[in-house]
């Protein structure tokens, strides 16, 4: 188990975004700043950002966090919001959000950076 595990229970932010084709780019870079800056964020554990094979325009966002509430407040910080006005004007409609609690973690090695 990974220490995330040991240390108790942690959640999981799962987000859906369509870009719009062309924006990709854009969106990506927004959301890289993004998440330069979560790395100092209280309760910030680990994120990770896919691009489903066969829709080359999704996004899947995949966040971990000490706590609901760390991420909620980092919702509001100045990063936050000024890169979610880039992501939204990026997108085709508003993300589909999802959230979990952990049950168990098994990470062999940090993904390639």
């Amino acid at each position: 188990m990974s220490d995330d595990a040991q240390q108790g229970e942690i959640f999981q932010v799962i987000g859906r975004f369509n870009l719009r084709p062309g924006a990709e780019a854009a969106g990506d870079a927004a959301f890289r700043e993004r998440i330069e800056a979560a790395t100092s964020a209280p309760g910030w554990l680990g994120v990770a950002s896919w691009a489903p094979v066969s829709e080359p325009s999704q996004r899947i966002v995949i966040g971990r966090w000490r706590a609901r509430t760390d991420f909620d407040t980092w919702t509001q910080t100045e990063n936050y919001i000024r890169t979610k006005v880039i992501l939204d004007s990026c997108q085709t409609s508003p993300p589909d959000i999802e959230w979990s609690r952990s049950v168990a973690i098994l990470d062999k090695a940090p993904a390639p950076g």
